[in-house]
């Protein structure tokens, strides 16, 4: 009898076990926008010292796919940042204009941002392939970020909870390298943590971040996402944590 309940609890583990097992792949609906929303914080401690809170709105939208690779466009529809460098502070509302003078110097750049298109191809397997800012605006330091909240990068074949695998995200200023772990599946989606560190191009190491990815459990594409990034840059210590939520 006791064999038999042995059996029976290593059997239905098993069985469980498999029925979690998954290949994650991208597969969104083309031309069908989502909004994005991200909220990211940025703490910089050193000679100059900011804090710095952002909000920003996104509608996005796959709109074709070639061969393994999809093509977003990410319109930018507003943005909300408040800064704090101790002696100056600045805040700027794309959605509600002011006449400060500070507000409007973050204007000048912010406007290059509102209402266009940053274009980026991703592999279906969750790989950011090219990322295309409007004209006049440079890449952000923190865009490497960004780009990994778009989607979590996902193994070769079908993978059960608790299964491993590596990933590297390289941009013109940082290069990430991952270990990635699917935890499993719940009522919201499938789970997706992932640890790493942050390189110059150089591979020097100047931080580290933590993860974690909720993904649709139809188009494998991320749903929410939580993320904190640790850098030493040029002897300041910066802190950014990134919440970003997409709903249809």
């Amino acid at each position: 009898m006791k064999k038999l309940f042995v059996l029976f609890l290593l059997s239905s583990a098993a069985f469980y076990t498999k029925a979690q097992q998954v290949e994650f792949k991208i597969n969104v609906p083309l031309n069908k926008p989502f909004k994005q929303t991200t909220i990211m914080k940025t703490d910089v401690e050193g000679e100059q010292s900011l804090i710095m809170d952002m909000n920003m709105k996104n509608t996005v939208t796959g709109i074709k796919k070639e061969g393994g690779n999809y093509v977003f466009e990410s319109v930018t529809d507003a943005i909300k940042m408040d800064m704090d460098a101790g002696m100056m502070t600045m805040s700027y509302d794309s959605e509600n204009p002011s006449d400060d003078p500070m507000a409007k110097m973050l204007a000048a750049e912010m406007e290059k941002l509102i209402g266009k298109k940053t274009v980026m191809t991703i592999s279906e397997k969750g790989k950011l392939v090219d990322v295309a800012m409007p004209e006049g605006v440079d890449t952000p330091a923190g865009q490497s970020m960004e780009n990994m909240g778009m989607t979590a990068s996902y193994p070769d074949g079908a993978v059960n909870p608790g299964d491993t695998w590596n990933s590297e995200i390289d941009s013109k200023q940082t290069k990430i390298k991952a270990l990635n772990k699917y935890v499993g599946k719940d009522a919201e989606g499938y789970i997706i943590e992932s640890t790493g560190d942050v390189f110059t191009p150089t591979d020097e190491k100047i931080g580290s971040f933590t993860s974690k990815y909720v993904l649709d459990e139809k188009t494998h594409y991320t749903k929410g996402a939580n993320m904190k990034m640790d850098m030493d840059a040029q002897g300041q210590k910066v802190v950014i944590e990134m919440n970003i939520t997409v709903t249809p």
